[in-house]
C-alpha cells in the first residue's frame, strides 16, 4: 500500500494534474505528470467507469495498480504529481503484466 505521504486525494491536486500535466501512455496504461513542489512524489488513480462498470472490478484494477507504483516508487523521480489512468484491454489483467507496463511508464516519465 502507498504510504500517506505519495497519495495524492484532493480533487484540486487531480484537477491541476490534468490541466497542467504531461501525457504518457504505455498499452493500456496511461498517465499524467506535473511538478508539485514538493518533495514527495504523490500519485492517485482514476478508472473510468466507461471501461469498468463494476466498483469491483474498478476496486481490483486500483490496487493493483497501487502495488505496482508501490514497489516501483523509488525510481520515481521526486517532486511529481501523477494521475494514473487504465483503459480496458482485457477483462482480468495479469499483476505482471501491469507491473511491467509501470516500469515503462516510469522510465519515460523520468527521462522527460
Amino acid at each position: 500500500m502507498l504510504p500517506a505521504k505519495n497519495r495524492l486525494t484532493k480533487k484540486t491536486d487531480f484537477n491541476n494534474v490534468y490541466r497542467k500535466g504531461a501525457f504518457f501512455s504505455e498499452g493500456p496504461l496511461s498517465l499524467k505528470a506535473a511538478g508539485n513542489n514538493l518533495e514527495n512524489t504523490r500519485i492517485g488513480f482514476s478508472i473510468e467507469k466507461k471501461f469498468f462498470k463494476k466498483a469491483v472490478e474498478r476496486n481490483k484494477i486500483k490496487r493493483l495498480l497501487r502495488e505496482a507504483f508501490h514497489q516501483n516508487l523509488k525510481s520515481v523521480k521526486k517532486g511529481l504529481d501523477i494521475v494514473v489512468l487504465y483503459k480496458k484491454s482485457e477483462p482480468d489483467p495479469d499483476f505482471k503484466v501491469i507491473l511491467e507496463l509501470t516500469k515503462k511508464i516510469i522510465k519515460r516519465v523520468n527521462t522527460k
